[in-house]
């Protein structure tokens, strides 16, 4: 307060004693699956040029040089193209290898490493060069990379001035930590390579040439660890779920798994086993419950649409279900973007495409808003693997699965909104979703309230800080009511925290809402209007 020494107006700004609550991110996704290279920790992206920058393209190269197809560029394109916004990358790979970095030795002194684990290092090269300063202290690398989409070499990186002093600004350590393709090999003294004499202006342009050039120093990177080829087990995946520890602001959780890219014999095993260990992450595996599984069901096209709703039914019967997930069937027919032919075709699981529409669902209208109906139309697709029909939904909504359908006028849209476990109070997506939200958001918004006296400042603090909150998300159109009351409460007294609790250093919130339920059946009831009936 400031010294009052003449008559007049003082006028002072006090605290209002209200803390807001802010809501928690509910659409940032994270995606585990293998990539072409990159990281191997949970990396956060906001676009699909960053993904390609970071992780590669469509095909990633395996042991002995061969190339397959990977799903999770294709699952992005997915996310993206139907309103995803950030997400989480977690690079799976199998330990075949014991996950080390592809490297080459030059001088019997590594030189130069791959930046990641995995058999993409070998198609890493590195060429030393005179510095373009003509300091003999210093010198160059440029590196090339042979994409195993294209099969082409070209030249990636290009880093000059380099430096085996620690405290120069292009001390090489700190340099190549920049690089997306090598580093300064862990453990070994930076300094100049002896073979760094070519000069810049003859540098080749491919790593064909470079390998035919005289006096060219070229690095081949040596065999590195990785999957033979795809993950040979499903706990493999799941192995990495750990690595999530310490994120907090994802919401959705998905697989990308090639295993489900097939419907050969035993991979609908591998799809129990995947949502198996996801499911079981979700609901055991995260002490604040935090996130929600988007999962897939195996191809299963068989001779008959119903034989293959039937056995939809039966796999999705088969698997361990919790109100922390949903699945959604049948699969989707994309573009293939690295098909041969005219307008190939490429038929993928949908988990991508309808976490992309989740986030779409949770913009425009929240994330109490099914994200299924004529407004969740699934883009960058071709079309649905099976064209299924009431009788169809009919068979497969009472189990958990929702399906994808066909509707006039709409183009393809996702058709059902129920979590897998849809026989309890948890059975639709976004009144589970809502409990989430609403609970993340006020666990984060009370730290404050740690350590405060227990008493009824602290009590009243706390009811005045999650009620506002609540009424604000009543306000959004979150919650069933016609007022307040009827929509939400907040109690926190003496009642809720007698005084055991208050000894035991122990305050006690009940919140309550009232959940907006969508509207799966609406019936519509049409009679006849009698002549002469008043």
């Amino acid at each position: 307060m400031p010294a009052l020494q003449h008559p007049g107006v003082y006028v002072m700004e006090v605290p209002s004693g209200a803390r807001a609550i802010e809501g928690v991110p509910t659409s940032t996704t994270i995606f585990v699956g293998e990539t072409e290279r990159g990281p191997i920790v949970p990396t956060k992206i906001k676009g699909r040029r960053e993904y390609e920058r970071l992780f590669g393209g469509y095909q990633r190269e395996v042991n002995g040089g061969t190339n397959e197809r990977v799903l999770m560029p294709l699952m992005m394109d997915g996310f993206f193209q139907n309103g995803g916004g950030s997400c989480y990358i977690l690079r799976a790979l199998d330990d075949v290898g014991g996950l080390v970095k592809a490297s080459r030795s030059l001088g019997g002194s590594k030189v130069a490493e791959a930046a990641y684990e995995g058999f993409w290092g070998n198609s890493v090269s590195v060429v030393f060069a005179k510095s373009s300063d003509d300091d003999a202290a210093r010198w160059r690398m440029v590196v090339f990379y042979k994409d195993p989409t294209t099969s082409k070499t070209s030249l990636v990186e290009d880093w000059d001035k380099l430096s085996a002093n620690a405290s120069d600004p292009n001390f090489v350590v700190d340099v190549l930590q920049r690089s997306l393709f090598i580093r300064w090999p862990d453990g070994v003294t930076a300094k100049r390579p002896l073979d760094a004499d070519l000069d810049v202006t003859a540098l080749p342009a491919t790593r064909t040439a470079l390998e035919n050039a005289a006096g060219a120093s070229v690095l081949a990177a040596g065999s590195g660890g990785g999957a033979a080829a795809h993950l040979t087990a499903a706990n493999l995946l799941a192995d990495h779920l750990p690595k999530l520890e310490g994120i907090d602001d994802a919401a959705l959780l998905v697989a990308a798994a090639e295993q489900l890219l097939d419907d050969a014999v035993g991979q609908e095993q591998a799809y129990k086993d995947i949502t198996k260990a996801f499911v079981e992450y979700c609901r055991d595996g995260r002490p604040k419950q935090d996130l929600f599984f988007i999962g897939d069901l195996p191809r299963l096209v068989r001779s008959t649409v119903s034989g293959s709703v039937k056995d939809a039914r039966a796999a999705k019967n088969g698997i361990t279900s919790d109100h922390f997930s949903a699945v959604y069937w049948p699969h989707i027919q994309i573009q293939d973007p690295i098909g041969a032919g005219i307008n190939p075709t490429l038929v993928i699981p949908p988990a991508g495409h309808i976490a992309g529409i989740f986030a779409r669902t949770d913009g425009r209208r929240g994330v109490w808003k099914a994200p299924a109906g004529l407004e969740a139309g699934v883009g960058g697709i071709k079309g649905l693997d099976l064209k299924l029909l009431d009788a169809h939904s009919a068979d497969l909504n009472p189990v958990g699965v929702n399906a994808l359908r066909n509707m006039p006028g709409a183009g393809s849209v996702v058709w059902g909104a129920r979590t897998m476990m849809p026989a309890t109070e948890w059975r639709y997506v976004p009144v589970r979703r809502t409990a989430i939200f609403l609970r993340m958001s006020i666990y984060n918004s009370i730290q404050w309230a740690v350590f405060e006296p227990n008493d009824e400042p602290l009590w009243s603090a706390l009811r005045t800080s999650i009620g506002a909150f609540m009424k604000t998300q009543f306000r959004n159109g979150a919650f069933a009511g016609r007022t307040d009351k009827e929509a939400y409460f907040v109690k926190c007294d003496s009642e809720t925290t007698p005084e055991a609790d208050q000894i035991a250093g122990i305050v006690n919130v009940l919140v309550g809402f009232a959940p907006l339920r969508p509207a799966e059946f609406v019936v519509v009831k049409l009679s006849q209007i009698t002549q002469g009936a008043s």
